[in-house]
């Protein structure tokens, strides 16, 4: 093992610039070396990434990194080919057809030895067969409690991935996460068949953010309160809304209290703006960001101060991955929630409209069956013009589908579905696929009524989150613990009010696309 720990020291001194590795992260990279399957709890800022990035320079062939995230994937591989990598790439929904071809012949030609993907692109058998050909060392998942359905964010195309990896050749697995309770990490381990000894867990708790949560009597009283949070915090921050509708009445409200380095980001704007958006936050260009939870996925930005949340979220994961983007450079920093009971409904609505009944799972059966007579395919349009569902909802009735054998051979092309139709019990069908989702559906009501206690409950707010995910014991802190414990917001805050009004300069669009568009093009010259 010497021989093997001084390699991993010199390859980590001469890629990454450290001397030592943080906790958990070289006895991930050594159990993966030894050909064996591994599970990390990393929280969030852990250095996830370095646990397969590292081991894809010493193993011989390819590293898959499979994960949803697609900010991520572009973000990691831009900084890795700003460190002189060149055999790092991604394949996702944002390419082109030709240039995902392209992609899989340089793949195929042994060009790359680390591959990001998106997991609805290994539904597809001809990109298998290429990495199969290829020869793939290591499929390390990324955001691994989206496979069961207990977690919170549980997505089905995740499911299909120990299929996957079967048919990859069985190569070893890094499954990575930051927010996993005991049950999710449970189910991570059976399904990818890893050892409780190849479990490695660091910490949850971040001992250098405070929680703060501020009760709130109404809509404007919640407004005053994020007013004046924003005006007197240190630094740069987000300020979270679950709705696109309350990001622009959020931000309109900034502007008119004179909060000009301040915007607002969510799903429903063009991806080139939303790209500018981020990167000028990154670049301290923007100071606050107002946005839906679509913001800050694989967004690497070590001096985030604060984050805000106008409406809480749906469930503790999806909290302590929130505000575990901040301080990632260890500083202290503020996580202060703005708590108006009533917000309860935005999400008993959300999960409502996400809701299928019986009827609507029998004429999706019925649709699928129809549409096998006449060559076997769906559009995005046609399900939701019937259904009214979004794509994750197509693709669990999908998924589901295929698994009481109403289809088989799903394949996701562009904005379609293409499938072979089996002849099924109808009412068998439908009760089978309608079990498996009310299933979700009732986790997802659990996880908010978890939540919802932990915001009405007065002890402890550090302890409970620390027990939420199964670990015992005193949550220590740096400088102040939670508003339950006691907490002196004035730490988090500008001596004075006048070093709050950010740049003197307006930002403006339009001038940071064009800076942004004239920086990447000269990028883009010296590849």
């Amino acid at each position: 093992m010497g021989k093997d720990a001084d390699l991993l020291i010199e390859t980590l001194a001469r890629h990454y610039g450290h001397s030592s590795f943080r906790p958990g992260q070289r006895e991930l990279i050594e159990i993966i070396l030894k050909r064996e399957n591994a599970l990390g709890l990393l929280a969030t800022g852990g250095g996830k990434s370095l646990t397969y990035q590292l081991p894809s320079l010493i193993l011989p062939q390819l590293t898959l990194v499979v994960t949803p995230l697609i900010s991520l994937m572009i973000d990691q591989v831009q900084k890795l080919r700003q460190r002189g990598r060149r055999d790092a790439t991604y394949i996702n929904s944002t390419l082109r057809p030709e240039e995902i071809r392209q992609q899989l012949q340089e793949i195929r030609a042994g060009r790359y030895k680390l591959l990001y993907i998106s997991p609805e692109k290994l539904q597809h058998t001809a990109v298998i067969r290429i990495l199969k050909e290829r020869g793939v060392s290591l499929v390390a998942i990324d955001e691994a409690h989206c496979i069961s359905q207990w977690g919170h964010d549980f997505r089905t195309d995740y499911l299909r991935l120990p299929e996957v990896v079967e048919a990859l050749g069985s190569p070893p697995v890094l499954a990575v996460t930051a927010t996993a309770t005991t049950e999710v990490s449970d189910e991570i381990c059976r399904l990818f068949q890893i050892s409780p000894n190849h479990l490695v867990k660091q910490e949850l708790n971040r001992t250098n953010i405070a929680y703060d949560v501020l009760d709130v009597q109404s809509e404007r009283e919640k407004q005053e309160h994020l007013l004046s949070l924003i005006s007197g915090l240190h630094g740069s921050g987000i300020v979270y809304c679950s709705t696109r509708q309350a990001v622009e009445q959020v931000v309109a409200c900034c502007r008119e209290a004179g909060f000009t380095s301040v915007h607002g980001y969510h799903g429903g704007m063009e991806a080139m703006e939303r790209a500018l958006i981020q990167e000028q936050f990154l670049r301290n260009k923007l100071r606050v960001i107002i946005a839906t939870n679509a913001f800050g996925l694989g967004i690497d930005k070590p001096d985030i101060r604060f984050v805000l949340h106008y409406h809480f979220p749906a469930s503790l994961e999806a909290y302590v991955q929130e505000v575990g983007r901040i301080g990632r450079d260890g500083q202290p920093g503020y996580a202060g929630l703005l708590y108006l009971p009533e917000d309860v409904m935005i999400h008993q609505r959300l999960i409502a409209g996400e809701t299928l009944s019986g009827d609507d799972v029998e004429r999706f059966v019925q649709l699928v069956a129809a549409a096998g007579e006449r060559g076997g395919r769906i559009s995005f349009e046609e399900l939701h013009g019937i259904l009214g569902v979004g794509e994750n909802q197509m693709r669990a009735l999908f998924f589901y589908a295929e698994r009481v054998g109403v289809v088989e051979q799903v394949v996701q092309i562009r904005e379609s579905f293409q499938f072979h139709s089996c002849p099924v019990s109808l009412p068998d069908a439908v009760r089978q696929i309608t079990g498996h989702l009310s299933n979700i559906q009732q986790s997802k009501q659990e996880k908010l009524g978890a939540i919802v206690s932990w915001l009405q409950q007065e002890s402890c707010l550090r302890q409970q989150i620390s027990g939420y995910f199964g670990e015992d014991g005193a949550a220590d802190y740096d400088i102040s613990c939670c508003s339950s414990c006691g907490l002196d917001r004035s730490f988090f805050c500008l001596p004075t009010q006048a070093d709050v009004r950010e740049p003197v300069e307006e930002w403006r669009l339009e001038q940071a696309l064009a800076e942004l568009l004239g920086e990447k093009m000269a990028i883009g010259g010296q590849k």
